[in-house]
């Protein structure tokens, strides 16, 4: 089964805010003040017809006659306690419906408190169209822009070392090349001048990469891309490197038979290192025992590069692996629109990597 290797996408943040027009707090206002009046007004009137009616009423069953002096009395303390009774319900009335938005108010500065306290990561509700709503929803667009922004400072964190871990890995790669070349050159007792030309050459293209791979992780920027007039040759030659890399270790071959000429803007860097971290890979953790195979192909669409190796133990590639190197190649194909697929098939272990020849004409 393949398995693709891809980047990481992150979902996007949802900003709150609404298109409608918003009420004015201070006609919301009026209108609580109106109705309470409307209300203490009725219930005035319905508490003095009523207290009225039952006076009357009470008066009639005992048969007592009072004269008009005592009547308008009675009416005047019949209507003051209706009054009170409609102000005490008109206060209470309005100061209940302002509450609700004073509390609302009180909820908004408490989720400001509690946003500072969670880092962004607190709600403040939105309720009602008029202008603590708007306030509210500024809030929550602002919170969300911040935790957006904290977002996309987190993502450029970890690119960032990321790219510095894979970069790192990419310099360690040839130095570990100069290494065994320095090593065989040692160890051999009898060594020919085209063969010491040969290894010399090596140290020295591998040397020149080291250098400006370091020099890209000072300056933490991308090489440009260069005209290569014949893709095949570039492919050839990187080819015998990854040979010449592993042919004193592992039994290996390449494969270019399939792969055709063109002309092409490449970053022979980013390239390289491809080849490199593939080199790489069967070093740390193919079968010494069985052959590892590089084949180049260009089927007039993609370019694809497919490396099959055995695998050793599987206790000894679990403790070793760290995924690197496999990572960086994942990067740098879809850096130029393609991408790297796995696939693991008993004991052999393929590594395909196909790069859309659009992208590199």
């Amino acid at each position: 089964m393949w398995i693709r290797k891809k980047g990481r996408t992150e979902p996007a943040e949802r900003t709150p805010g609404a298109g409608k027009r918003k009420r004015k707090l201070a006609g919301e206002i009026v209108e609580f003040l109106l109705l309470s009046l409307a209300i203490a007004a009725f219930l005035f009137c319905f508490l003095y017809a009523m207290s009225d009616s039952l006076a009357q009423t009470y008066l009639l069953d005992r048969n007592i006659v009072i004269g008009e002096a005592r009547q308008a009395v009675l009416q005047m303390w019949l209507r003051s306690l209706c009054a009170i009774a409609s102000a005490a319900a008109f206060v209470v009335l309005f100061l209940f419906m302002l509450g609700q938005r004073i509390s609302y108010l009180v909820s908004i500065i408490e989720g400001v408190a509690a946003m500072e306290e969670n880092g962004m990561y607190f709600q403040v509700p939105a309720e009602g169209d008029d202008e603590l709503t708007e306030l509210a929803e500024s809030i929550r667009l602002l919170a969300a822009s911040r935790r957006e922004v904290a977002r996309r400072e987190q993502m450029l964190k970890e690119d960032r070392e990321q790219w510095i871990r894979a970069m790192s890995h990419d310099i360690r790669t040839p130095l570990t090349s100069i290494l065994s070349y320095s090593q065989l050159l040692v160890q051999k007792e009898v060594l020919e001048q085209e063969e010491m030309r040969r290894y010399a050459a090596l140290v020295e293209a591998k040397a020149v990469q080291i250098r400006e791979l370091a020099d890209r992780l000072l300056e933490q920027k991308e090489a440009g891309k260069q005209r290569v007039e014949h893709v095949r040759f570039l492919m050839e030659q990187l080819a015998q490197e990854w040979e010449e890399i592993l042919e004193d270790r592992i039994p290996c071959r390449t494969e270019l038979s399939e792969c055709g000429d063109f002309l092409g803007m490449l970053n022979v860097q980013d390239i390289r290192r491809i080849f490199d971290n593939l080199a790489s890979n069967v070093e740390k953790y193919a079968d010494p025992k069985t052959e590892a195979v590089l084949a180049v192909k260009n089927d007039g669409t993609w370019l694809s590069l497919i490396q099959t190796n055995g695998v050793r133990r599987e206790e000894v590639w679990k403790a070793e692996s760290h995924g690197i190197g496999l990572d960086s190649v994942r990067r740098i194909a879809e850096k130029m629109g393609g991408y790297m697929e796995t696939q693991r098939t008993g004991d052999a272990f393929e590594i395909r990597v196909s790069l859309p020849i659009s992208e590199l004409l």
